[in-house]
């Protein structure tokens, strides 16, 4: 009979198992991350920058001149941080506003065609947008998007010669449309990356120039151009 009894005590317990596991809690599954563009963000950019300008005189050492100064490409890096807001409409569409403001080591140089021994020295040292942009979702965490708005650029021009060493010399600050398009990816809920293209679009300008020979003038046709990586953190 003690046989019989012991034998029969774990196939009781095993019996028992199925209603013991029945009445444990069950753990609920861990709710997935809900992604939503509508908060305000700052972040940091950095990538590369290049400015086409056309450039022809219009005063030289005093004297009224329509000499043709040639044409250049200034080319270098930018760094800086932009400030902005978005609004998801629904599960597609976002509107956003932004302003960035960066700084830049662009330069370029190149030799008068007129006068070969004379040259224009540009430097481009910051600029500076205020876009509206217009998103669409891809997917919950992937937005394409368009912009628009203005922008502005400080530069510095100079004029030198072979011999003499630099004879005139301005600076400016110049304003622009801005247009452009990129792409963003929320990687966790408070932060995206993206990548970006900006052309800024200057037309005619003219700048004013002073310098040991007297003073100096140029009309400059320019753009700018932008290819910027950024991180932004956003807050809830």
């Amino acid at each position: 009979m003690k046989k019989i009894i012991a034998a029969g005590i774990p196939a009781c317990a095993l019996l028992s198992l199925p209603a013991f596991a029945a009445d444990m809690p069950l753990k609920a599954p861990p709710l997935p991350t809900v992604y939503n563009w509508t908060s305000c963000y700052v972040g940091a950019n950095t990538g590369g920058a290049w400015a086409d300008k056309s450039i022809t005189t219009t005063i030289v050492n005093g004297i009224p001149t329509t000499l043709s100064a040639g044409s250049l490409t200034a080319t270098g890096w930018a760094y800086g941080g932009q400030v902005g807001c978005d609004y998801q409409l629904n599960n597609v569409w976002v509107l956003g506003l932004r302003g960035t403001l960066d700084g830049s080591n662009m330069t370029g140089r190149n030799t008068w065609p007129t006068i070969v021994t004379d040259s224009n020295q540009y430097k481009i040292g910051s600029f500076e947008t205020a876009v509206g942009t217009v998103g669409y979702l891809l997917t919950p965490t992937v937005e394409v998007y368009a912009l628009g708005g203005g922008a502005g650029a400080q530069e510095t021009l100079n004029w030198s010669n072979s011999v003499f060493g630099i004879f005139g010399s301005g600076s400016q600050t110049r304003a622009a449309y801005d247009v452009g398009a990129g792409m963003s990816w929320m990687f966790a809920p408070h932060w995206n990356l993206s990548l970006e293209y900006d052309y800024m679009g200057f037309g005619t300008q003219g700048i004013s120039l002073t310098g040991t020979g007297g003073t100096g003038g140029a009309n400059v046709r320019q753009s700018i151009s932008t290819f910027l990586l950024s991180l932004d953190y956003r807050f809830r």
